[in-house]
């Protein structure tokens, strides 16, 4: 799979698929900070460069994951995606996170979201894109549902968060029957 992929978004904003020089103490310290890390699994991880440069790594060589770092103003904010890819189903998972906090509740997670779904459809002919997340995530719930996600269930009770059991809400996305 090609890994040299540009996606504009808008004037600012740009995706590209990471390598190990965009791991910055910057980046591993958001993947550290809870306030950014708090609905994502990566707050059970105790990061450091090495092991932030493996992953990107990792994710740069494989064939079923595609990891984008969020630009604006040539500046990497945070990261989205997609995959795992299962090419026989047609279908990915798609996750993100804007980790530089001066870039909250700008509206640039919606755009990147619907920028990659469009890319994973047109491009990868995927027909399926899947997410997930946890019902207290007010601000992903809605990122989803302007991107055109579904609900399709929910795991109660699935994982425990800040000391409290609480729902996974899973959301999907199906080509031809939302915004495509």
């Amino acid at each position: 799979m090609n890994k040299d992929i540009f996606i504009k978004v808008d004037s600012l904003c740009f995706l590209r698929v990471l390598n190990e020089r965009d791991v910055s103490e910057n980046y591993v310290s958001w993947l550290n900070n809870y306030e950014i890390s708090k609905y994502t699994q990566q707050k059970f991880i105790k990061h450091n460069l090495n092991n932030v440069e493996e992953f990107v790594k990792q994710k740069r060589e494989s064939s079923i994951d595609l990891l984008f770092g969020i630009f604006y103003d040539n500046i990497h904010i945070g990261n989205i995606k997609l995959g795992p890819i299962s090419w026989e189903h047609k279908s990915a998972e798609i996750s993100y996170f804007i980790g530089d906090k001066n870039f909250w509740g700008k509206g640039i997670a919606s755009k990147v979201v619907k920028k990659v779904v469009e890319y994973g459809i047109k491009d990868l002919s995927l027909e399926k894109i899947n997410s997930a997340y946890l019902e207290v995530n007010i601000v992903s719930a809605r990122v989803l549902e302007k991107c055109g996600f579904l609900i399709e269930g929910e795991r109660i009770s699935e994982v425990i968060f800040e000391n409290k059991r609480i729902n996974l809400i899973l959301v999907g996305f199906v080509a031809n029957k939302n915004i495509f």
